[in-house]
């Protein structure tokens, strides 16, 4: 986090340094999946999911009346993923990182990226921390953490968030094989319910960062 808002500050490209981030994500999905079990979500775990999506916008929704006239088109990013689920759409699930954000991330000397810290989100039960889970929810949490660090120079670097997420998404297709971009309705559902997340920790936390 700390380097990404330095190469900022400085107005330096950080495209390589994200798709290299996009590969040790792969890499650590990888090695996540060839030694610990994954299954396949089909419509009645896909179900499960977006009930839970559902449920953090319609709580959020409460504790944060600036997003409720968003509710409608945040809830239809979930609705969608549901109706590809109700067609016979299926995910391969296993574990993850589970809070993956540049603040999870460390970068050494020589340009090596570790991720450090799986615990997963401390607020929810380690039941479900533990749960096999699509590995795009990573994906998403780093995305959304591009757009964190753009719009925390001032002003805000137009551009710089959208540049580092292609090529971070480049970087993670090149290890896995799949693009995360290639499966958009999913990757905008975990999109929508991290920010839906943000909402409400900045509303408790950081109220000027709400915006």
């Amino acid at each position: 986090w700390e380097l990404a808002l330095r190469e900022l500050a400085k107005g330096e490209d950080f495209a390589a340094a994200a798709r290299a981030l996009g590969r040790a994500t792969a890499e650590v999905h990888t090695a996540l999946a060839r030694t610990l079990p994954t299954v396949t979500l089909g419509h009645a775990q896909v179900q499960q999911l977006v009930d839970g999506m559902v449920g953090r916008l319609e709580a959020a929704a409460q504790a944060v009346p600036a997003l409720r006239p968003y509710a409608p088109g945040l809830r239809s990013a979930f609705e969608a993923l549901a109706g590809l689920a109700a067609e016979g759409c299926t995910w391969t699930a296993q574990r993850i990182h589970g809070d993956l954000h540049l603040g999870q991330c460390l970068r050494s000397p020589s340009g090596r990226w570790w991720l450090i810290d799986f615990e997963g989100e401390p607020s929810k039960p380690l039941a479900e921390r533990r749960m096999p889970q699509p590995p795009v929810r990573d994906v998403a949490g780093m995305l959304r953490s591009f757009d964190y660090a753009a719009h925390s120079a001032d002003p805000a670097v137009r551009g710089w968030a959208d540049t580092c997420r292609a090529a971070y998404c480049s970087g993670y297709a090149q290890v896995s094989g799949a693009d995360p971009r290639t499966d958009p309705v999913l990757l905008r559902a975990y999109e929508t319910d991290k920010a839906i997340y943000e909402v409400v920790y900045e509303a408790r936390h950081r109220p000027d960062w709400l915006p």
